[in-house]
């Protein structure tokens, strides 16, 4: 009969990967880095690290965030765990995976100068290093039902928004067309968007009107079990 010696319970990693999301010109968008270094050499990836020992897993998730657009304030959510045996090429290493909503306009303040880096659309992600793809597709999951249940999609826009730039993104995380009528019907009767004048356009006739979201009306719902 084997006897476990207690060091073979050490004898893994664990890793942070972080899927980043951002909305840009009707849009959504995931960050993704190309990877120096064997295994995985030419190959793309969501931007990720070893953790130390004495590394919390939201540290480590925020200095990945920090490295890869310079800033540490964007929304960021604990998605899953992935531990298959063979998923990282070198050894056992279990993967915690998280997921941020950024603003591409404000929140990005730099980007690695030791890293070639870019934002893909994604419905045209390629195959990624690792069990990525995997993790995008549980993001994506994610993504859609946090959409239904509560207005995180705000965290993709700039402050001020059209109705269009909010259908846009809510067509793009869902994947399929939304009637335009109805949308905006459903979102007017929400109450939770306050008027912002009118968007600066180069085209004649009439502006689109601009819009933010009133954080304050919705707690307000949240706190009355809306």
């Amino acid at each position: 009969m084997k006897t476990d010696k207690i060091t073979d319970y050490f004898n893994l990693g664990v890793s942070v990967t972080l899927v980043i999301y951002g909305f840009e010109e009707g849009r959504l968008k995931v960050f993704t880095q190309k990877i120096n270094k064997n295994p995985y050499a030419g190959a793309w990836s969501f931007p990720g690290k070893l953790i130390k020992s004495d590394e919390s897993l939201e540290d480590a998730a925020h200095d990945i965030l920090d490295e890869a657009i310079g800033n540490t304030k964007p929304y960021i959510e604990q998605l899953n765990a992935f531990g298959k045996i063979t998923r990282h090429p070198l050894g056992r290493v279990i993967d915690i995976t998280f997921y941020s909503l950024i603003n591409l306009k404000e929140d990005v303040k730099s980007y690695r100068a030791d890293k070639e880096t870019k934002w893909v659309p994604v419905t045209e992600v390629p195959e990624l290093a690792y069990d990525h793809n995997e993790m995008l597709d549980l993001a994506m999951h994610r993504l859609r039902r946090r959409l239904v249940n509560r207005p995180i999609g705000f965290k993709l826009l700039p402050k001020e928004f059209t109705l269009g730039d909010l259908q846009s993104l809510y067509e793009e995380i869902l994947g399929r067309e939304l009637d335009k009528r109805n949308f905006r019907k459903k979102v007017t009767k929400l109450n939770i968007l306050t008027a912002r004048g009118h968007e600066e356009t180069e085209n004649p006739g009439r502006k689109p009107r601009l819009f933010s979201f009133n954080s304050e009306r919705y707690n307000h719902y949240m706190e009355q079990g809306f």
